[in-house]
């Protein structure tokens, strides 16, 4: 094992720590920040991981499983601490690639099941519904002016998801609409309206795609009135709506069954 780094100064930790911080440099370098023995052993099992960071004492425990190809840079357990957003951290951290969003024809498949997010900001919902989708086998979720997928928060939440779902920048609506129908693809809006249909009512089997509004406002009229179709979840009880990632995972279990 080769020296130990244990300054704040040096330059991989200062790179990790804007990484972790700093949205725009994420988008420029193309890669976010892991924390955590099964999110770093995920990136290594998907070919992700670009840099390994772990601490002494982390790697005495792991080092038969995180021995991936890429060779550890070793630090101080305090600078793990240092590094880490968790309350009990591991100290195994990883600089992951991040993978290409750009929506084209490509990269929809025709009679395919998508999600697409319409400015969903909060980074546990965002994490939870990916999850979800990637446990449902959802082909893509498409996300357009919602919070940052890779921020931390987001990534620790997917639980390994965001490393094998497809996650796609989307246009707006107009545009959007157009490119999903092209490819055989209706649009289902989720909305508390009184004329959309129950979920339960609609077929929501192959090629379609379920959107999903802001936590707050829901899905603005344009968006609304681009699709084809309204859908709605019944509910019996007197809350006036579900969570964003509640609502999500009712509705791709109706896509899927």
């Amino acid at each position: 094992m080769d020296g130990c780094i244990t300054s704040k100064n040096n330059p991989l930790i200062r790179r990790y720590r804007r990484v972790l911080e700093d949205k725009r440099f994420r988008s420029t370098e193309q890669v976010f920040a892991a924390e955590g023995l099964r999110l770093v052993c995920e990136a290594l099992q998907e070919g992700r991981c670009a840099a390994l960071y772990v601490t002494e004492s982390a790697y005495e425990k792991y080092a038969d499983v995180l021995c991936g190809g890429i060779k550890p840079v070793i630090i101080s357990d305090a600078l793990g601490n240092h590094l880490s957003e968790t309350e009990h951290p591991q100290g195994v951290f990883a600089l992951c690639s991040a993978a290409r969003m750009e929506l084209g024809r490509d990269r929809l498949r025709p009679n395919g099941r998508y999600l697409v997010l319409y400015a969903l900001q909060d980074p546990g919902n965002m994490g939870m519904i990916l999850r979800t989708a990637d446990a449902f086998g959802i082909d893509a979720v498409l996300v357009y002016r919602c919070c940052d997928v890779y921020s931390p928060k987001v990534v620790r939440a997917t639980m390994g998801a965001i490393f094998r779902l497809p996650v796609l920048e989307a246009p707006a609506a107009d545009l959007l609409c157009p490119a999903l129908e092209a490819q055989g693809i209706r649009s289902y809006a989720a909305v508390l309206h009184r004329d959309a249909r129950p979920v339960t009512a609609c077929d929501l089997g192959e090629g379609c795609a379920v959107w999903i509004g802001n936590e707050g406002s829901g899905l603005p009229e344009d968006a609304v009135a681009a699709c084809k179709e309204k859908v709605i979840i019944p509910m019996r009880g007197n809350a006036e709506s579900l969570n964003a990632a509640m609502a999500a995972g009712i509705l791709m279990w109706e896509m899927m069954k």
